[in-house]
């Protein structure tokens, strides 16, 4: 329910960072969207502030809109669009897309806003689906500045300048950001995805309070603790000092991290069971349902080899696989060499799937990890029962194993096959579960999600102590461009050498740049 204008809070201002928004997209998408929504019902002024470069920053946004997925007053602002440090860019150089230094053949491509000049070159190699490298030029033409992307990413994570000296990329993002944030009452800076946009909070200086979410795992093998930490949570839990708050999804993912980082100010926030209110539905008992990313972490093909046991021992059985992705052609030459071309279907990406749901004896969740699966939740809401893997996070903490749906310890096909066949053989069964799976709405109200979010927003800012302010401080100064000048000086002068062979024991004041 829309809360009128009138009531509206403005004492804080909630601004989310994110790389990119989609029309289509799982569960992070969507988290984010309803995150953005649920606080324009409630403040006055919201901000989603996306990072990463896209000429769709601002069409996208409105048509989510206009299907209700995102709130009308939230206000999206874009980097590449509104940055004063792009608006200063030059337009790059005819002579730059040769790049014959490079080993192996390099495809270079213009980026641009719409209906704006080119503002940089992103450098692909041959058969990669993102670019590895770009580059920015001055009103001159001459380079500025070349930035690295992530493995698999298109999100800028490391940059150098035109003589080779590391320039923080993160820092670059950050100052925008803080230019965005310059007087608006206590704002609440959310940081939402890994590696791309926890360096950008760490690094703004005028948030009045800084909040993580996670949705994933953070271990290297989900299956194993021992594995170490994974690579782009580690920047946050070093830093988690400088936070105010890491909110998880699970109780266990709580748990975990209260050993692993017990320095880190943490707190659980279950995602709700919702009430679709929706018209029932007729149930088909012999109907399974999986939704997802057709990624390798989610393991579709592990419901597809399961089918054959499953159409072996109930023939009228069928899987509908909706959503859509990279492995999609894979999948589908999968159900062939299988020959179950007559019981399972790629169905694609829909936004009806949601009665598709409601239909079906069980969905499916066989990822590898996840943070807590919302298709678990919004099933089980809309009374069907879930059969899942026991994966970090969610599964444990979401189903009654045996009375809501079914947990698969077992992680392969086999196994699966056996639950959906105790299922799909048993309509009664399907039902009874049914019923108590749409329970899940009951055992973890939409008030108290909404209300512990409210909670995180309104808290005071952390209190830091003297120590860890210094170490703040001393870290900002670092890493401050000031900070680095003097640094380059003093290994430059360490090098130089007095007539007689010795380094100078000192420096005049006047030799060292003044800092600030």
């Amino acid at each position: 329910m829309t809360v009128p204008t009138t009531s509206l809070r403005s004492d804080e201002t909630p601004i989310l960072l994110f790389p990119e928004v989609f029309e289509r997209g799982g569960g992070l998408q969507r988290s984010v969207q309803e995150r953005a929504t649920l606080f324009a019902e409630r403040w006055e002024r919201v901000l989603l502030l996306t990072t990463g470069f896209t000429p769709r920053w601002a069409e996208v946004p409105e048509q989510l809109k206009e299907r209700g997925s995102l709130h009308p007053r939230v206000e999206v602002r874009n980097f590449f669009a509104h940055s004063t440090w792009v608006s200063r860019l030059g337009v790059p150089p005819k002579d730059a897309y040769a790049v014959p230094e490079e080993d192996g053949e390099v495809v270079t491509r213009a980026q641009k806003q719409a209906g704006a000049k080119p503002f940089r070159l992103a450098d692909f190699r041959p058969g990669e689906r993102f670019p590895f490298r770009f580059r920015y030029f001055d009103t001159d033409g001459k380079l500025l500045l070349t930035t690295k992307t992530g493995p698999r990413s298109k999100h800028e994570q490391s940059g150098v300048d035109a003589e080779g000296r590391k320039v923080s990329w993160p820092e670059i993002v950050a100052g925008w950001v803080d230019d965005e944030i310059a007087g608006l009452p206590s704002p609440v800076l959310f940081s939402l995805q890994r590696g791309f946009t926890d360096p950008v909070l760490l690094e703004s200086q005028r948030a009045y309070r800084k909040v993580a979410s996670l949705h994933n795992c953070h271990y290297n093998d989900p299956d194993d603790r021992s594995s170490g930490i994974r690579p782009s949570f580690r920047l946050l839990f070093a830093n988690a000092a400088k936070v105010d708050q890491i909110v998880v999804q699970t109780q266990q993912h709580l748990t975990e991290l209260r050993e692993d980082v017990p320095w880190a100010p943490l707190r659980a926030i279950r995602y709700p069971g919702r009430d679709p209110h929706q018209a029932p539905v007729e149930k088909d008992p012999t109907l399974v349902v999986l939704v997802s990313q057709l990624i390798e972490r989610k393991r579709v093909d592990h419901a597809v080899r399961a089918f054959v046991d499953v159409v072996r021992a109930v023939p009228e059985a069928r899987l509908e696989i909706y959503g859509e992705g990279p492995l999609q052609a894979r999948l589908g030459a999968l159900v062939e060499e299988l020959g179950l071309g007559g019981s399972v279907r790629l169905m694609g990406y829909s936004l009806g799937v949601g009665e598709a749901q409601a239909r079906a004896a069980c969905v499916l969740l066989t990822s590898t990890f996840e943070g807590s699966p919302r298709v678990v939740t919004e099933s089980m809401s809309r009374g069907t029962p879930a059969v899942a893997y026991t994966i970090r996070y969610g599964p444990r903490d979401l189903i009654r194993d045996g009375v809501d749906g079914l947990l698969v310890e077992r992680h392969e096909p086999a196994a699966l096959a056996e639950a959906i066949i105790s299922l799909v053989s048993d309509p009664e069964r399907v039902v009874e579960m049914g019923r108590r799976a749409a329970e899940v709405v009951d055992r973890f109200p939409v008030a108290e999600f909404e209300r512990a979010w409210h909670d995180v927003l309104t808290e005071p800012a952390r209190p830091r102590s003297v120590i860890s302010r210094a170490r703040e401080l001393a870290q900002r100064a670092r890493t401050s461009r000031a900070g680095r000048r003097v640094r380059r000086l003093a290994r430059g002068l360490a090098h130089r050498r007095t007539p007689t062979g010795r380094r100078p024991s000192s420096l005049p004041a006047s030799s060292v740049p003044r800092v600030g």
